[in-house]
């Protein structure tokens, strides 16, 4: 037989081994003597936990290593544990297929380089919660090619604690590698001697934290707008946070409430307690319970009882005032905690509940309410515009679910276009979680049907849940249930303002009768109150406006036939401020000449631009086309010596436009900041010192002109005293949204954590911006921030 077959047939052996888990010493040769064994050991070698930190049920993580060793072609391994202190719940090889150690040793000889699955047979731990035992293996498949050893991990295993030590006692137990399964074996099944380590486990018992007694929920409230006589609702008295270290084997309390206004209607024990359940004083203001025999080991938190309260004694308005009510403090006293091990357990003080009931008041129901609108002064005909519906004032106990309308309006002023759904009950029905199922909306755009006139048809419900039923928080406030879009069809130059009136002509509301029955009943509405239309015109003579936009980085391109900022960032309107330019843009500048909003065309216009000091930067002039506007445009300027922080071209710019019309000169007015785009203004650090290996928090403030948004990339950098950079991090966002003369601020923090390998020293921190990545075409919006600087310790 050669070499090679004697080989394969060596590793299918094996192979045949792990997996029917036989004791593999039982036919493994003799292992050789090595004058420095490696090992395989397990991480920590000392896990060791207290009872005022750890809790039964909570787990931890062992690590199974193997140091360097040449020649390694198989594995096996059995980890042993105690079941009556320890359950493992997973263990998995930590290199997804097979063990890392495998995939470190194959990397670092540069011989095999495909992935673990198709260089090694990997034998999964199986794990043993009877036996107490974790077993499997690994091989080699390439029987001709062994690589060199290095050190790596093998599985990790996750071990839950099942069992707590006795007071001022511990629990310890090996967690071990049985060294009848756990071997390395070279390409030919000889076996390679190796060290094993195990680690111990050690539970040990320290006064875990106090726990309390508590009343839940607390507060609850009872509004005005029900009568509550009657009623009944629930309180749970609470064991919070007590430590199954503790041992707690019974509690005492009593409990203390206004007997005028509730009455107790009945108190059920939490099923853990399976001694003595006893409860006493009903109708008397105070309750006092006993309760023991737990189940098992209390821990976390744990009910003692439910309480039932009956509401008997809700006031009235009149002759009670608005918005008085009567209070139950449900007080905690005389408690005690008492542990199987006979002591008292120490405890915080307890926290009491609050029932407050407001007396009993009527209440209007709600209304809708459609909103006004005013169009014009100028020319409006084709002009597109929204008005809303709201439901106004309703109140959650009103069980509101659904509301339809028809909106009425003139067809010879206005025509309605479409119809869009209000956010008011979608938001509600949002707030259903998991049972959210949407909303149901219709809109209908009428002609006359004989009965209403011209109107918009609107219906909006909440949807029920999957069963059917509806969840609170119900309706409450006041909120747009819809908005229609309307087109104006009639304005008259000459005549005076008109008025058209948009009523509601039909109305109905939906709703529960109450949360538990849940029955649709009609529900009553308040008369609606209506709006109107006004659409106004004036005749203004001679007018010109400026307006204009510049080619900022990071904007979008500007609009129009004439290159502008969109309204109102170009100065649109008579004297308006343009928004931010930066710096060497393109500029255009438009003046809009109209005799009665009529275009004057061929008009010869001025414009003269002047810088913050005063001093003017050019003069123009250009003609005006057919639909009466002039364009002129120039690039700011940027000296090669001007200062970056502080310049005379820094500040508001003024145009001033100008042009006789009729023999009378009118003009109008722009200004606009001539900045950086954003300027970062100042930059702290959490501390000064830092050690190799900590993480310096920066935090950096920065503001802007800009009243539209644009993007901004800020790169933070940490350069040590040799001009290394050590550390970087980034902050992609947008910036924008002032007004007019006014900086608008924010800041941002960071976190970049110091290497190793880091100089000693004086480091400072350096902030570029961008408006996005240079690699896809960013480029610097603002200066760099260099400061402050921080000390990195040689430690």
């Amino acid at each position: 037989m050669n070499n090679r077959i004697s080989k394969l047939l060596a590793t299918a052996l094996i192979t045949a081994m792990v997996l029917s888990v036989i004791p593999l010493f039982n036919i493994m040769p003799a292992r050789a003597a090595a004058p420095l064994p490696p090992s395989m050991y397990l991480v920590p070698e000392f896990p060791t936990f207290y009872t005022n930190t750890t809790n039964i049920g909570d787990t931890f993580v062992v690590t199974l290593w193997a140091q360097a060793l040449t020649g390694a072609f198989t594995m096996s391994f059995e980890v042993d544990f105690n079941i009556a202190q320890l359950s493992c719940v997973s263990a998995v090889f930590t290199a997804g297929g097979g063990s890392q150690w495998f995939t470190l040793r194959q990397n670092s000889t540069g011989g095999w380089h495909l992935p673990p699955a198709q260089i090694t047979i990997a034998f999964p731990p199986t794990i043993s919660n009877v036996l107490g035992t974790i077993t499997g293996g690994e091989s080699c498949l390439n029987p001709d090619s062994i690589p060199g050893g290095t050190s790596g991990t093998i599985i990790t295993m996750t071990f839950q604690i099942i069992a707590g030590p006795p007071i001022n006692g511990n629990l310890t137990s090996l967690i071990h590698l049985n060294p009848d399964n756990t071997w390395f074996s070279d390409e030919v099944n000889n076996a390679i001697p190796i060290n094993l380590g195990d680690a111990r486990y050690t539970y040990i018992w320290s006064p875990p934290p106090k726990p309390h007694l508590a009343v839940e929920p607390t507060p609850q409230t009872f509004s005005m707008f029900l009568v509550w006589n009657g009623s009944t609702f629930t309180e749970d008295i609470v064991i919070k946070s007590i430590s199954n270290g503790w041992f707690l084997g019974n509690a005492t309390t009593d409990l203390t409430y206004n007997a005028t206004l509730t009455t107790v209607a009945g108190v059920v024990f939490d099923p853990i307690w399976t001694g003595a359940t006893t409860w006493t004083g009903n109708n008397t203001g105070t309750l006092s319970f006993y309760v023991d025999g737990p189940s098992s080991i209390p821990n976390g938190d744990v009910k003692i009882a439910t309480i039932t309260f009956r509401i008997i004694g809700q006031g009235y308005v009149p002759p009670r005032a608005f918005g008085d009510f009567d209070v139950s403090t449900l007080h905690l006293l005389n408690y005690q905690l008492g542990s199987t091990f006979g002591f008292y357990i120490a405890m915080n003080p307890a926290v009491d509940g609050l029932v407050t009931v407001y007396a009993f008041s009527p209440v209007l129901p709600p209304h809708l309410e459609v909103s006004s609108a005013t169009i014009g002064p100028g020319p409006s005909l084709g002009q597109l515009f929204n008005i809303t519906v709201s439901l106004v004032d309703v109140m959650d106990f009103q069980n509101i679910i659904g509301i339809q309308f028809r909106l009425g309006y003139d067809p010879t002023m206005l025509e309605a276009v479409a119809v869009y759904e209000g956010p008011f009950l979608p938001t509600y029905a949002a707030l259903q979680g998991a049972a959210f199922t949407g909303t149901f909306f219709v809109g209908y755009i009428n002609n006359p049907d004989g009965i209403f006139g011209p109107h918009v048809l609107i219906g909006n419900m909440i949807f029920p849940n999957g069963t059917g039923r509806w969840n609170p928080p119900m309706l409450n406030g006041t909120g747009v249930v819809a908005t229609i879009t309307f087109r104006v069809l009639y304005q008259s130059f000459g005549e005076p303002n008109v008025v058209t009136h948009l009523d509601i002509v039909d109305k109905l509301a939906i709703g529960l009768d109450n949360l538990e029955d849940q029955n649709i009943i009609d529900k009553a509405l308040q008369p609606s109150i209506n709006g109107t239309v006004t659409i106004t015109t004036n005749l203004p003579g001679r007018m010109i406006d400026e307006y204009g936009g510049a080619v900022n980085s990071g904007l979008g391109p500007l609009v129009g036939t004439y290159l502008q900022f969109p309204a109102p960032y170009g100065g649109q309107g008579p004297n308006a401020p343009m928004d931010l330019v930066e710096p060497q843009s393109w500029v255009w500048l438009h003046a809009n000449v109209t005799y009665n909003y009529w275009p004057v065309q061929f008009k010869n216009v001025a414009f003269e631009i002047q810088m913050p000091n005063g001093t003017v930067y050019t003069k123009l002039s250009a003609f005006t086309d057919e639909n009466g506007v002039a364009t002129v445009g120039f690039r700011m300027p940027w000296p090669c010596d001007i200062n970056t922080t502080s310049s005379s071209l820094i500040g508001v710019w003024k145009e001033i436009s100008t042009v006789q019309l009729a023999d009378v000169k009118i003009n109008d007015t722009l200004t606009w900041h001539y900045d950086y785009l954003v300027h970062v203004w100042k930059v702290t650090t959490d501390m000064f010192q830092y050690n190799h290996g900590q993480c310096v928090q920066i935090t950096f403030e920065y503001g802007s002109h800009a009243q539209q948004y644009y993007p901004a990339l800020f790169v933070v950098s940490i350069v040590d005293e040799l001009g290394v950079t050590v550390g970087i991090a980034t902050v992609t966002t947008t910036f924008g949204g002032t007004v007019f003369c006014q900086y608008k601020n924010s800041s941002e923090t960071v976190e970049i954590c110091l290497p190793k390998w880091a100089y000693a020293g004086i480091a400072t921190i350096h902030i570029n911006t961008f408006d996005f990545e240079p690699s896809q075409g960013g480029v610097a919006i603002a200066p760099e921030f260099v400061g402050p600087t921080i000390a990195i310790q040689p430690y």
